[in-house]
């Protein structure tokens, strides 16, 4: 394995829903055809556990991951490569971090990790903060409808949806991307005013970057997000792009689950990184 590639990083249970997940690494591989990373991620040993039997532990999924690595290589064609990480979640995820350079994380919603522990994907990276690293969150297989990767962006009024420019951009390098912007409708005047400053930064920064990309109008009869889950389905998108300030509101909406959602962490809360 090197350390010196810049991988598509899936976090691999051995479920279904992590089967769909490497399946939307290898859909967006179209551009620039970035290796897979499967990390498997193992508890650390409990207090009355023998070494022996954790050690047994560890190396049984660390065959039963390669085994799959075999498999997914037959049905797609590549072989990812693979690691398991020994630990807390957080720790794991800030080795692999510091480890691999990673161009996004795809995980099932939920994670599961041996005896028992799961992790919900997106609750646990909103409270990580600043990270540049994206995590599209999904258990469905791509749609692979379109030639190019249809991503939806809700505009925000927040300084903090600048961040999400930085995505943009860094995505229309690495994958084949039509960005699809919804800006809401805004009654008070000070969220008015700022999101008139997020369009025109957004305008300028992506023209001066020649990214094609879209700005809708919601019409405001229904809830925003409504209108967001709504339009994605109108065109089939493949992705929603959002920061993690808006989990709480997108979580709870009756859509969650329809469309796969890409979390990026604002970097305006850097004391919550994953220290």
């Amino acid at each position: 394995m090197d350390k010196g590639k810049t991988y598509i990083v899936v976090l691999w249970d051995g479920s279904e829903q992590a089967e769909n997940a490497y399946r939307h690494a290898q859909f967006m591989r179209k551009k620039i055809e970035y290796p897979v990373l499967l990390v498997r991620i193992v508890k650390e040993k409990g207090l009355f556990e023998s070494k022996a039997s954790y050690d047994m532990e560890v190396e049984r999924e660390r065959e039963l991951l390669k085994s799959a690595a075999e498999e997914l290589g037959r049905k797609y064609g590549i072989v990812p490569d693979c690691i398991v990480k020994q630990g807390a979640f957080k720790s794991c995820m800030k080795e692999v971090l510091n480890e691999y350079s990673c161009s996004i994380i795809i995980s099932p919603e939920t994670y599961s990790i041996p005896k028992g522990e799961e992790v919900a994907i997106a609750r646990e990276y909103s409270k990580y903060g600043d990270t540049d690293v994206a995590v599209l969150v999904t258990n469905k297989a791509p749609q692979t409808k379109h030639s190019s990767i249809e991503i939806v962006i809700p505009m925000e009024h927040e300084a903090e949806f600048k961040d999400v420019i930085d995505c943009v951009i860094a995505f229309s390098r690495k994958y084949e991307c039509n960005f699809n912007f919804v800006k809401p409708v805004l009654s008070d005047a000070q969220p008015k005013r700022e999101l008139l400053s997020n369009i025109y930064f957004t305008k300028q920064v992506l023209e001066a970057n020649n990214i094609v990309y879209g700005i809708k109008s919601a019409t405001g009869s229904d809830n925003f997000v409504d209108e967001i889950f709504s339009f994605a389905g109108s065109i089939e998108a493949d992705y929603i792009l959002t920061t993690s300030i808006n989990y709480g509101l997108i979580r709870k909406n009756p859509k969650y689950g329809e469309v796969p959602i890409i979390w990026i962490n604002p970097h305006k809360r850097l004391l919550q990184n994953f220290n």
